[in-house]
């Protein structure tokens, strides 16, 4: 992991879950430091791809930590970067809707998510920009 993961978390505000005692239980799951929460029930999954063909892909553990987390309220999005100010964010819901509709592939060897083919509505090219597709507006 490149230090744009974390560039990006500071610059929208996001705590990593790694520092946050409420999420300790969870901590062998959270291998590297792509995990955040943004105000209360926020979650980010924050990835960045380094081959030339981008790719990202969710664990399908992490998947259903984060539907369990935000079962009664909140949301998460998984943050798949290019740079530490542009890239795609998927929503829980588009995320949900990918995987029932098959356009996000299941690797049951990795037991993870392929997230390769993002379309241009789901992409920001600014912090201000990610922060309004995500109910942020008031950046």
């Amino acid at each position: 992991m490149g230090n744009e993961v974390l560039e990006f978390a500071e610059a929208i505000g996001a705590k990593s879950l790694k520092s946050e005692a409420a999420f300790s239980k969870y901590h062998t799951l959270f291998r590297r430091n792509n995990y955040f929460v943004l105000g209360k029930n926020h979650f980010l999954i924050i990835k960045i791809s380094r081959i030339e063909r981008p790719f990202w892909g969710l664990g399908k553990k992490v998947f259903e930590l984060f539907n369990s987390l935000t079962k009664e309220s909140g949301n998460y999005f998984l943050v798949a970067l290019v740079s530490n100010k542009s890239g795609w964010v998927l929503s829980k819901n588009e995320i949900l809707r990918g995987i029932s509709n098959e356009s996000l592939s299941y690797s049951e060897r990795t037991q993870e998510y392929k997230i390769i083919d993002l379309k241009d509505r789901q992409g920001f090219t600014s912090i201000e920009n990610f922060m309004k597709k995500i109910g942020f507006s008031a950046y």
